[in-house]
């Protein structure tokens, strides 16, 4: 008899922790959803590409962009608008403005 009490208290210790598990899962999910419902995101701010040890790297070399999603850093075309990996919209290049001297 004394084991099946400890069976049913262990069995029914599992459920419970299980159950606070996924409940809590559940209000995160819920919670983000309503979030992304109303247009509020909590995505890191892309700030440029970073090594994983934080150190700042330089623009890509030739008509290569990077990803500024940190978890996605996909090399991409020079000219594609939208990530190929990730799909998250690209910066738009840095135009300098250049003056122009007049030749003879």
């Amino acid at each position: 008899m004394g084991e099946f009490i400890l069976f049913t208290l262990i069995f029914v210790g599992i459920m419970a922790v299980s159950a606070l598990i996924f409940g809590g899962w559940f209000l995160v999910m819920l919670v983000r959803g309503i979030a992304a419902f109303f247009g509020v995101r909590n995505e890191p701010t892309p700030i440029g590409p970073r090594r994983p040890g934080g150190v700042q790297i330089g623009p890509p070399v030739g008509s290569r962009r990077l990803c500024n999603y940190e978890l996605c850093r996909a090399a991409n075309e020079g000219n594609a608008r939208f990530c190929r990996r990730c799909g998250r919209p690209l910066p738009a290049p840095m135009h300098a403005q250049v003056r122009r001297a007049a030749v003879w």
